[in-house]
C-alpha cells in the first residue's frame, strides 16, 4: 500500500512537445531580463503544471547564477535536463531562444530604419522605464518565499547593502552568500521554518 501511494505522488515528466510549447510562449512574451523570464517559467513549471517543486526551481536558479552565460538560459537548460535528460535540455534551449532571436532580428532591422524618428526613440525610453518596474516586482515575488526566517532575511539585507554601498563584485558576493549559507544552515531542519523536532518520534517502530 505504501509503495502504491508513493508512486502516485511522483509526477509524470512532461513530453518534449509540451515543454517546447511552454518555452516558446515564455521566450516570446518574457521581457525585462532574466528575473521576469524566470518568473514566467516559475508560474508555468511550479504553480500551474507542477512539473518541478519550489526547491528544484530554486536549485536551477542557483545553478544559473554560478554558471557562465545568461542566468535564465542556464536555469531553463538545467530544468529541462532534470525532466527529460539531454533531449529535454536541447529542446528547452532551442524553444526558449528561438522567439527572442527572431524578434530581436526584426526589431534590429526596424531600429536601423526608423530609430532616428523622435516618436520611436520615445517608445524605447518608455520601455526602459517599464522594464525597471517589472524587474523590481519580479524580484520581490521570487524573493518573498525565501524570507521566511530571520536568518534568510538578514542575509538578503546584508547582500543588498554590500551591492549598493560597498559595490562588492557579484561573483564574490555569490560565493560569500554560499559560504554564509553553509554556516547558517548546517542541518536540513534549519532550512524549514517553525519549531524543530525535540526528540525521537514516539510512534517510530510501532506496528501499523
Amino acid at each position: 500500500m505504501e509503495a502504491a501511494e508513493t508512486d502516485k505522488e511522483v509526477p509524470t515528466p512532461p513530453g518534449l512537445l509540451e515543454m517546447g510549447k511552454v518555452l516558446l510562449k515564455v521566450g516570446a512574451t518574457g521581457f525585462g531580463g532574466a528575473m521576469p523570464v524566470l518568473a514566467l517559467v516559475h508560474t508555468d513549471y511550479v504553480e500551474k503544471r507542477h512539473w518541478v517543486s519550489q526547491e528544484e526551481f530554486d536549485e536551477a536558479v542557483m545553478v544559473g547564477q554560478i554558471m557562465p552565460g545568461p542566468i535564465a538560459v542556464d536555469a531553463i537548460t538545467h530544468i529541462g535536463y532534470r525532466l527529460r535528460g539531454w533531449p529535454g535540455a536541447l529542446v528547452s534551449v532551442i524553444a526558449f531562444i528561438l522567439p527572442p532571436f527572431l524578434l530581436m532580428l526584426a526589431l534590429t532591422l526596424a531600429y536601423v530604419r526608423y530609430g532616428g524618428v523622435p516618436q520611436v526613440a520615445g517608445i524605447f525610453k518608455g520601455l526602459g522605464a517599464g522594464v525597471v518596474a517589472i524587474i523590481a516586482a519580479t524580484a520581490w515575488r521570487m524573493g518573498k518565499p525565501h524570507l521566511r526566517t530571520v536568518k534568510t532575511a538578514s542575509l538578503m539585507v546584508a547582500a543588498l547593502l554590500a551591492l549598493l554601498l560597498l559595490k562588492v563584485n557579484v561573483v564574490l558576493l555569490v560565493l560569500l552568500a554560499g559560504l554564509t549559507g553553509i554556516a547558517l544552515f548546517r542541518k536540513p531542519a534549519d532550512l524549514l521554518p517553525g519549531p524543530k523536532p525535540s526528540g525521537p518520534n514516539p510512534t517510530k517502530g510501532r506496528a501499523c
